[in-house]
């Protein structure tokens, strides 16, 4: 792959004593979506929190290859934690926007990062611009004083992807994202998707190898912390090299 965002070597890694991943090799297309499939507990969630180190909040945990970023490897020792997050945002399964107002919540990441202007005028334009990348603006530019938690679940969601693109990241990690949300809500999150990797590259784990195949490009398909295959989705889902994906996307395996 030419000029790939993200590629990760010979990546191991382990809880104590537990081998969680082994030896994945990959790299990421720029502005495009990448979807992880497996069974569960196959290493997906594992695999995608590599590329932001959030693994490196679980005690024991031990990563051993390279990943690099736009040519810097991430596990490196001068590598900043606090910027790498900055790069890499994370959206999780559950919406999990903060007991704060809407505007504080988009306010928040800018303040993490030291990015926070106290001009109101700027912020306003800065919450409108974030809101609008997520086509939440026509809905909450009235309410942004109101509690974020009492949104819809959809609401929430897309509320937190916002409150991540208001620090600019270029990449966006999706774990399980609209597991919480009804096939309607889904469906608005999937085409949301489609509007943000225009700007940013984005990994999605998906439990719904449906949602793999309308959303991605590429797909991996991992088995007990082995990235088994790894290409385009078209071709992951109608002609898989390795038998055991053709066991899993036939629903021979689960």
């Amino acid at each position: 792959m030419e000029n790939p965002i993200i590629s990760a070597e010979k990546i191991n890694l382990y809880y104590g004593m537990f081998h969680a991943l082994k030896n994945v090799d990959l790299s990421i297309a720029r502005k495009k979506i990448t979807a992880i499939i497996g069974p569960s507990g196959c290493g997906k969630s594992t695999l995608l929190r590599v590329f932001n180190r959030m693994n490196d909040l679980i005690e024991g945990a031990r990563v051993t290859g390279r990943v690099m970023l736009d040519g810097r490897d991430i596990y490196g020792s001068e590598m900043d934690l606090l910027g790498l997050r900055k790069k890499v945002g994370m959206v999780f399964q559950r919406p999990n926007p903060f007991p704060l107002s809407i505007f504080e919540n988009i306010a928040f990441g800018l303040r993490i990062h030291h990015m926070y202007k106290k001009n109101k005028s700027v912020l306003y334009g800065i919450a409108k611009e974030s809101l609008q990348s997520v086509f939440l603006w026509d809905e909450l530019q009235n309410k942004l004083n109101s509690l974020a938690t009492n949104l819809s679940l959809e609401q929430q969601q897309r509320l937190c992807i916002a409150r991540l693109l208001v620090v600019k990241p270029e990449v966006l990690l999706m774990d399980e994202p609209c597991s919480a949300l009804d096939p309607m809500s889904t469906s608005r999150i999937e085409e949301l998707m489609q509007e943000l990797k225009k700007n940013y590259t984005i990994i999605i784990v998906t439990h719904n190898m449906q949602q793999a195949a309308r959303v991605s490009e590429e797909t991996g398909y991992m088995l007990l912390g082995e990235l088994i295959e790894f290409g385009a989705t078209q071709e992951i889902f109608t002609k898989p090299r390795d038998r055991r994906t053709e066991d899993y996307i036939t629903g021979r395996v689960g």
